[in-house]
C-alpha cells in the first residue's frame, strides 16, 4: 500500500512530457521557456503544439496533432517556432523538444494530448481567462499559464488556497525546492486548518523550504516567481472564482494543480 509520502510525491514525479501551446508573442516564447525548464528540471520532453491551417484534403476525423512537414510552410507562427525550438534544444541540450502542428484550438488541442502529459503549458489570456480555468478543472497534470511577463528567478513560490489545496502544497514546495526559494503561503480560508495543516505536512517533507505567511491582500503584486493554487473540480467549485481572478491579474505563471482522483 502506497504511503502518504507516496502519494504526496506522484504530483513531482512526471514520467509523460511537457506539453506547450505556442502562439506568437512575447508569452509565447515566455511559455517556451518555463516549459523547457520544466522538461529539463525533471528529465522528461517538450512537445510544443502550434495552430495551423488544415489542408482541405484532410479528415477533420482523422485529424490528430501532426508534424509540422506535414503541412505546407510559409506560416509565420510555424517559422517562428521552429526558431523558437532550435533556441530551445541549444539552451537546453538533454532535452527532447518535439514541434507539432494542430488545426484545433489550442485550448482544445491541449485538451485533447493531456492525458499523455505530465504537465500542460499555456500563454496567458487575460481577457479570456475562463478557457484556461476550464481546462486546468478537466486534466489531471498540473497546468501552467505564463504571461509575457518575466520574473526573478530568485523570487518566492506563492501557495494560495481556501481550503486543503491537496497536491497542490507538495508541487509548490517542490518547485521552491528546485529553485531553491522560500514559499509564501496564503491562507484565504475560514481558519478551519486544512489549508495550514496540509502546508506543515508538505514543509516536513521538504526540511530545506522556508516557509513564511503571506497576508491576503495585494496577491496580485505579491513578490513570487509562481503562484501554485489547487485547480478547481467543477463548474461549482470556489477555486475556480480565486484561478481565474489570478489568471487575469497576476504578473506571475500560475499553476493550477489537481487534487488527488
Amino acid at each position: 500500500m502506497p504511503t502518504p509520502y507516496d502519494q504526496a510525491t506522484e504530483v513531482t514525479q512526471r514520467a509523460g512530457p511537457v506539453i506547450a501551446g505556442y502562439e506568437i508573442g512575447n508569452a509565447g516564447l515566455a511559455t517556451l521557456g518555463l516549459a523547457a525548464d520544466q522538461a529539463a528540471a525533471h528529465q522528461t520532453g517538450l512537445r510544443v503544439l502550434v495552430t495551423r491551417r488544415i489542408p482541405v484534403w484532410t479528415s477533420h476525423l482523422a485529424m490528430g496533432v501532426c508534424p509540422p512537414a506535414a503541412f505546407e510552410d510559409g506560416e509565420p507562427a510555424v517559422s517562428l517556432a521552429r526558431e523558437a525550438a532550435a533556441q530551445l534544444r541549444h539552451d537546453h541540450p538533454g532535452t527532447d523538444v518535439t514541434l507539432y502542428g494542430t488545426g484545433r484550438s489550442l485550448p482544445q488541442a491541449l485538451l485533447r494530448a493531456a492525458p499523455a502529459a505530465s504537465m500542460l503549458v499555456t500563454g496567458r489570456d487575460t481577457a479570456g481567462p475562463g478557457a484556461t480555468a476550464r481546462l486546468a478543472g478537466r486534466v489531471g497534470c498540473p497546468v501552467v499559464s505564463v504571461p509575457g511577463e518575466t520574473t526573478a528567478p530568485d523570487a518566492p513560490v506563492l501557495l494560495v488556497g481556501a481550503d486543503a489545496p491537496g497536491d497542490a502544497a507538495e508541487f509548490a514546495m517542490a518547485e521552491a525546492s528546485a529553485r531553491g526559494v522560500p514559499v509564501l503561503a496564503c491562507d484565504l480560508g475560514q481558519a478551519t486548518g486544512g489549508f495550514a495543516d496540509a502546508v506543515v505536512r508538505a514543509a516536513d517533507r521538504h526540511p530545506a523550504v522556508e516557509v513564511r505567511h503571506q497576508g491576503r491582500g495585494g496577491l496580485d503584486s505579491a513578490p513570487a516567481g509562481l503562484a501554485v493554487v489547487r485547480a478547481p473540480a467543477g463548474r461549482r467549485d470556489a477555486g475556480r472564482h480565486l484561478l481565474t481572478g489570478l489568471l487575469r491579474d497576476a504578473p506571475y505563471p500560475v499553476a493550477a494543480v489537481p487534487g488527488r482522483r
